[in-house]
């Protein structure tokens, strides 16, 4: 299984797709770690072999040898090829659509080469994507390439050939139309399966997400510190302190999320694994909505997106007057532009409609459920033609885990007040 790093990072992800629909035993392994799980009931006479791997460790490279003799040498991509596989699963695939690129090349070679070696070709090769072709029929070329180079061939030269006029003089870069596209979308067809959401029955179904991180062993120090004492010293030298129990409250959960009331930051777990997030759904061409506990979060949050390349606007208590543009300007964003809005949770929770969006990061989860709730229905309602995916971003052994738990109870009052059956976080927690 190759993916993207954000997946990679932890791999909680895929363990909960294998668990929920995997129906046999399955040793899974990654460069870090390794582990079995077992579906209840089901004898362990059978064991499949899974290996996660991200397209960042596909592109690490070294140079060996010496003189005419060096070469480059894959060590992950090498442990692959020893290791055999019979599937090669690539999911969002359109991470390989640069010919030229170094995993899109890794992965093509060592395709290549399992297949010379194997008696019945395989590796069979899957590739998962919600967006094969972001930036027009040129992407499709080194995705298929690495799938089966005998549709559209090895050579990147002959497709644009083929299939694609370029301008001249400054220009030179720029693709200006496409050529023979009924031959083009027949060989795709041929080579592939398309189920669009509302085919799949799962138009405006909401799915859930966890993203774990783990507080970097200085700032568990202090976390701890605050939790055990009422005070802590930043590593900057800042003090934080609490009164009582309330602010303690609050200090714990700033320190979680990476920063203090003025902003100091504190660690930044929580954010690059926000900003991994991001640029894996810019990828994709997906515009998002984020929802943040305190003010500095919005903000770091709101930068690191820009960065990303998203056009984002800030939503806050401070400045909650531009709300109603923001929010228009956001709906109004071409299906190829990306645009992200990332709100403090009270000023985007009420009388709000982002269907533009179907993608939503909980950077730091609010106490009240109303709320969260609101919150969660902004993506929802009649114009939302896509399913909905919600992503936590979660730390493990702090105050995130006793706020999901009240928010699990809570949403218990109010499944029973609308008699309502469908739980929606009962796996959030576990």
């Amino acid at each position: 299984m190759l993916a993207p790093l954000q997946a990679g990072l932890t791999w909680d992800v895929w363990d909960e797709q294998i668990r929920k629909h995997f129906p046999l035993t399955a040793h899974v392994e990654t460069t870090d770690e390794e582990w079995t799980i077992k579906p209840t009931g089901v004898e362990p006479t059978i064991a499949v072999d899974f290996y996660l791997l991200n397209y960042e460790k596909v592109s690490q490279r070294k140079k060996v040898g010496r003189g005419s003799r060096k070469k480059w040498h894959y060590p992950y991509v090498a442990e692959v090829e020893n290791w055999g596989p019979d599937i090669v699963v690539c999911d969002e695939s359109h991470r390989l659509k640069r010919a030229g690129g170094v995993a899109a090349q890794a992965t093509w070679r060592m395709v290549r080469r399992l297949r010379k070696r194997s008696p019945s070709g395989r590796p069979y090769v899957f590739e998962l994507t919600g967006t094969p072709a972001p930036k027009g029929w040129i992407d499709i070329f080194a995705q298929y390439r690495v799938m089966n180079d005998e549709v559209f061939g090895t050579d990147k030269a002959s497709f644009e050939q083929e299939y694609v006029e370029y301008g001249q003089g400054p220009r030179k870069y720029t693709i200006l139309r496409y050529h023979n596209e009924k031959r083009l979308l027949r060989k795709i067809h041929e080579h592939s399966y398309t189920c669009t959401a509302e085919q799949a029955g799962l138009a405006g179904e909401q799915f859930w997400q966890k993203l774990w991180v783990t507080l970097p062993p200085k700032v568990r120090k202090t976390y701890d510190e605050m939790a055990e004492e009422f005070i802590t010293q930043l590593e900057g030298g800042e003090y934080v302190s609490a009164s009582n129990p309330a602010v303690k409250r609050l200090r714990l959960l700033q320190i979680t999320g990476g920063f203090t009331t003025e902003g100091v930051e504190i660690h930044r777990e929580k954010l690059s694994k926000a900003t991994g997030w991001a640029e894996n759904l810019f990828e994709q061409g997906e515009s998002v909505i984020v929802y943040c506990r305190y003010l500095p979060e919005v903000f770091a949050v709101a930068e690191a997106f820009e960065g990303v390349g998203y056009r984002t606007d800030a939503i806050h208590g401070g400045n909650s007057s531009g709300r109603r543009a923001a929010v228009r300007s956001f709906q109004r964003t071409p299906a190829s532009k990306c645009a992200a809005l990332v709100f403090q949770v009270q000023t985007g929770s009420m009388a709000i409609e982002l269907s533009r969006a179907a993608e939503m990061l909980i950077y730091s989860p609010p106490d009240g459920w109303e709320n969260y709730w609101q919150c969660l229905l902004r993506v929802m309602g009649i114009n939302q033609k896509r399913p909905v995916r919600y992503t936590h971003i979660l730390a493990h052994n702090t105050m995130d885990l006793p706020v999901m738990e009240g928010l699990v109870q809570k949403e218990d009052w109010h499944r029973t007040l609308l008699k309502d059956p469908r739980r929606f976080l009962g796996g959030m927690i576990q």
